[in-house]
Protein backbone atom coordinates (compact mmCIF):
# COMPACT_ATOMS: atom_id res chain seq x y z
CA UNK A 1 0.00 0.00 0.00
CA UNK A 2 2.65 2.54 1.05
CA UNK A 3 4.91 1.54 -1.82
CA UNK A 4 2.19 2.38 -4.35
CA UNK A 5 1.61 5.78 -2.73
CA UNK A 6 5.32 6.51 -2.81
CA UNK A 7 5.60 5.38 -6.43
CA UNK A 8 2.71 7.62 -7.46
CA UNK A 9 4.20 10.57 -5.58
CA UNK A 10 7.60 10.09 -7.23
CA UNK A 11 5.97 9.89 -10.65
CA UNK A 12 4.52 13.36 -10.05
CA UNK A 13 7.75 15.00 -8.92
CA UNK A 14 9.26 17.33 -11.48
CA UNK A 15 12.57 19.17 -11.70
CA UNK A 16 11.09 22.35 -10.27
CA UNK A 17 10.02 20.41 -7.17
CA UNK A 18 13.58 19.18 -6.69
CA UNK A 19 15.01 22.66 -7.15
CA UNK A 20 12.51 24.24 -4.74
CA UNK A 21 13.05 21.56 -2.11
CA UNK A 22 16.79 22.17 -2.29
CA UNK A 23 16.34 25.94 -1.95
CA UNK A 24 14.10 25.44 1.11
CA UNK A 25 16.92 23.39 2.61
CA UNK A 26 19.67 25.89 1.80
CA UNK A 27 21.19 23.94 -1.07
CA UNK A 28 21.97 25.81 -4.28
CA UNK A 29 21.60 23.47 -7.25
CA UNK A 30 22.61 24.13 -10.82
CA UNK A 31 20.41 22.88 -13.64
CA UNK A 32 22.88 20.03 -14.13
CA UNK A 33 22.57 19.12 -10.43
CA UNK A 34 18.79 19.07 -10.72
CA UNK A 35 19.00 16.91 -13.85
CA UNK A 36 21.24 14.41 -12.04
CA UNK A 37 19.01 14.19 -8.98
CA UNK A 38 15.90 13.91 -11.13
CA UNK A 39 17.44 11.07 -13.13
CA UNK A 40 18.48 9.13 -10.02
CA UNK A 41 15.16 9.72 -8.28
CA UNK A 42 13.10 8.57 -11.25
CA UNK A 43 15.29 5.57 -12.08
CA UNK A 44 16.60 4.41 -8.70
CA UNK A 45 13.96 5.30 -6.12
CA UNK A 46 13.22 1.67 -5.21
CA UNK A 47 16.89 0.88 -4.68
CA UNK A 48 17.32 4.08 -2.67
CA UNK A 49 14.35 3.41 -0.40
CA UNK A 50 14.12 -0.37 -0.24
CA UNK A 51 17.48 -1.74 -1.29
CA UNK A 52 21.08 -0.93 -0.68
CA UNK A 53 21.32 2.81 -1.34
CA UNK A 54 25.12 2.85 -0.87
CA UNK A 55 25.77 2.14 -4.54
CA UNK A 56 23.55 4.99 -5.67
CA UNK A 57 25.09 7.40 -3.19
CA UNK A 58 28.59 6.29 -4.20
CA UNK A 59 27.75 7.29 -7.76
CA UNK A 60 26.16 10.56 -6.67
CA UNK A 61 29.23 11.41 -4.60
CA UNK A 62 31.28 11.57 -7.79
CA UNK A 63 28.80 13.94 -9.44
CA UNK A 64 28.63 16.70 -6.81
CA UNK A 65 30.97 18.98 -4.93
CA UNK A 66 31.80 17.45 -1.54
CA UNK A 67 29.89 19.96 0.59
CA UNK A 68 26.82 19.79 -1.66
CA UNK A 69 26.85 16.00 -1.62
CA UNK A 70 27.16 15.93 2.16
CA UNK A 71 24.13 18.20 2.50
CA UNK A 72 22.09 16.09 0.05
CA UNK A 73 23.01 12.91 1.92
CA UNK A 74 22.17 14.50 5.27
CA UNK A 75 18.73 15.47 3.97
CA UNK A 76 18.14 11.96 2.68
CA UNK A 77 19.19 10.44 6.00
CA UNK A 78 17.00 12.85 7.96
CA UNK A 79 13.86 12.17 5.92
CA UNK A 80 14.56 8.46 5.58
CA UNK A 81 14.73 8.17 9.36
CA UNK A 82 11.71 10.43 9.86
CA UNK A 83 9.47 8.46 7.48
CA UNK A 84 11.06 5.02 7.76
CA UNK A 85 7.95 3.56 9.42
CA UNK A 86 5.86 4.54 6.39
CA UNK A 87 8.13 2.84 3.85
Amino acid sequence: MHRLLIENYIKQINKTDIYNFAIKNNIQLTQKDVDILYHYLKNNWQEILYGNSRGVFSELKTKFEADKFIRIKELFDFYFEKYHDFL
